[in-house]
């Protein structure tokens, strides 16, 4: 069984019936294991997470008797190269409960969430996390009743548009498959955060499959009759890449996002220049086999094969 698994088992168990008088517990295996997330750095350089777990043998009044429960302990995550098995340091994660998701929505930003009853559309706690410069979260505000319809592309227009930040998270359903996207706005100046709904002017917006947005910059992702575009705010193409091999929706559409300037396609990742324009070429193609081998496998435009796991993590 996939370390992976055992964790979503047991997490489903022990929410369904707690530990019902957990008592003399002992811990009878421990280790680290790979996750099944992935941050963009720089062309050549990705971050992969890591947990720590533990199984945990206890006395359970439930069953009258001796039960066994899988604990993740405590996040981690290194920096490696896409190119070849090289690992460049060790990063800590934020203390952080496993109700959370996390997204990475710029450069170096990865958003903490926590949904509410009415599921991902509902996010209700939310910090931020600099990965390239600090050690804690800065906690946002989270106004979760609020939907904000503001029409901010007339705004932009009228040169309002100040110190927002628009974007999507993205709810995962399987590695590299995201089901469903909401957007929203970030006053960064109010340390808050709202749903965004597009309207007016900014309305053709909610068709994106996912969008940057920032005083200074506007790109839009999205499919059309098999290629993949890059559009400003003026709905100008910037960058298009046909793809082959594969039709879309089926194969990518659920898979379609922004990493920070990069762009995920499917399990493979295409750097987006300054101007919009997209890579003829992949950088490089990621698989999580956590059902199988419990690595992460990397083909780099290269050619060339790289394996991460918890063996050869340190």
């Amino acid at each position: 069984m996939s370390k992976f698994f055992a964790v979503t088992a047991s997490l489903t168990c022990l929410c369904m019936w707690g530990c019902m008088g957990c008592s003399d517990e002992k811990v009878t295996d421990s280790g680290t294991s790979i996750g099944r997330h992935f941050y963009m750095v720089d062309d050549s350089t990705i971050m992969l997470d890591f947990f720590n777990w533990e199984t945990v043998e206890f006395y359970s009044s439930y069953i009258q008797g001796r039960d066994e429960e899988f604990r993740v302990t405590g996040y981690l995550a290194y920096l490696v190269n896409v190119n070849r098995d090289t690992v460049y340091k060790r990063i800590d994660f934020p203390k952080y409960e496993m109700k959370e998701s996390i997204d990475q929505v710029d450069d170096d930003l990865i958003l903490y969430y926590v949904q509410g009853k009415n599921g991902f559309s509902n996010i209700i706690e939310l910090a931020a996390w600099k990965f390239a410069t600090d050690k804690t979260l800065s906690y946002i505000d989270v106004n979760s009743e609020h939907i904000d319809s503001t029409d901010y592309l007339a705004e932009i227009h009228k040169g309002n548009l100040k110190n927002k930040k628009i974007f999507s998270l993205h709810e995962m359903n399987l590695p590299l498959e995201y089901k469903s996207r909401f957007f929203y706005v970030w006053d960064i100046a109010e340390k808050s955060i709202a749903r965004w709904k597009p309207t007016g002017e900014s309305a053709w917006m909610a068709e994106c499959n996912d969008i940057r947005w920032t005083e200074g910059m506007f790109r839009c992702l999205d499919e059309k009759n098999g290629k993949i575009l890059i559009t400003d705010e003026n709905k100008k193409n910037l960058g298009s890449l046909e793809l082959k091999g594969c039709g879309l929706p089926e194969c990518y559409y659920n898979s379609l996002r922004f990493y920070g300037n990069y762009i995920g396609v499917g399990h493979q990742i295409y750097k987006m220049y300054e101007d919009g324009e997209i890579g003829n070429m992949p950088l490089f193609e990621i698989n999580f086999e956590e059902f199988t081998s419990g690595r992460t496998v990397l083909y780099p435009s290269s050619g060339d094969t790289v394996y991460y796991s918890e063996d050869n993590i340190e």
